[in-house]
């Protein structure tokens, strides 16, 4: 069953899919492999489920699982080059998609954050806050790729290359730097996004912000995009969402916005009275 992992795993090289997704797939099948009384070959829907309906996880990692299952089950039976007889996620009840509910800091947690850290927690904070940055291309990111205006990210989430405009802030930060990888591990080796959220979850822990952690300024970044006048679809663009849909889960409307929006609604002040 390795070796049809492997295959699979090739596939979705050849396919395109993100290094990121890929490394994701293998350690859930590999996972669920293990856990089948006889592997993945000759698994039962109702054994699938039961591994996946099991206590301590979240609506979210079932569902990402689930992907992850059904994805390789498309592949290994459908085309001439089936390599298994049946999909037991065919009929497989899907987990419900948790709704997504935006969580950014506030102004003050950003700047408290800023004041309160050191370097490479600094400028982690500024390129996910003011460019959106997730950790992965935090950590894979250059000073090469940094100009003035415009920073361009190598490999984006979906494994393609992106770019998009400088904040004056991040250029002012990062001009003067060497060339080279703009985040590294204590010993200046390059680090990995999970490595990155990981360590950013002990060292807000270690400065008094237990609730925070790195993706939350990503969040802001949308959300006070959002707030100044950007049109929902700007922020798409700019968070480099597929869908808008994705966008919705990162913008919180704060109470004052939904207030405006109210207030100028148009009404009239009286209606017509029916004719006598």
């Amino acid at each position: 069953m390795s070796d049809l992992i492997a295959t699979h795993l090739a596939h979705l090289r050849a396919a395109g899919y993100s290094p990121h997704t890929i490394t994701a797939r293998e350690d859930v099948l590999h996972r669920l492999h293990a856990h089948l009384p006889y592997g993945l070959a000759y698994a039962a829907t109702e054994e699938i489920e039961g591994w996946l309906g099991q206590e301590g996880w979240s609506r979210w990692t079932r569902c990402t699982y689930a992907m992850h299952i059904r994805g390789f089950y498309r592949w290994a039976t459908s085309g001439a080059a089936a390599v298994l007889d049946g999909d037991p996620t065919a009929d497989m009840a899907r987990p419900r998609t948790p709704r997504c509910v935006p969580k950014p800091v506030t102004e003050a947690e950003l700047a408290l954050a800023l004041q309160l850290s050191a370097e490479p927690w600094v400028t982690c904070i500024l390129l996910a806050a003011a460019a959106g940055l997730r950790a992965s291309e935090i950590a894979r990111l250059r000073r090469e790729d940094v100009e003035r205006d415009a920073i361009y990210i190598a490999e984006s989430k979906g494994g393609d290359p992106d770019a998009l405009e400088t904040h004056p802030v991040i250029w002012e930060h990062l001009q003067d730097r060497p060339p080279g990888l703009v985040v590294t591990d204590p010993a200046g080796q390059q680090v990995t996004g999970r490595w990155l959220s990981i360590r950013a979850r002990f060292h807000f822990d270690a400065i008094g912000m237990p609730r925070v952690h790195l993706h939350r300024f990503r969040h802001y970044f949308a959300t006070a995009l959002l707030e100044q006048g950007a049109s929902l679809r700007t922020v798409q663009e700019l968070m480099r969402h597929r869908s808008v849909t994705s966008t919705q889960g990162y913008t919180a409307v704060r109470s004052g916005q939904r207030r405006n929006a109210i207030a100028t609604l148009p009404i009239p002040t009286s209606t017509p009275q029916s004719a006598a």
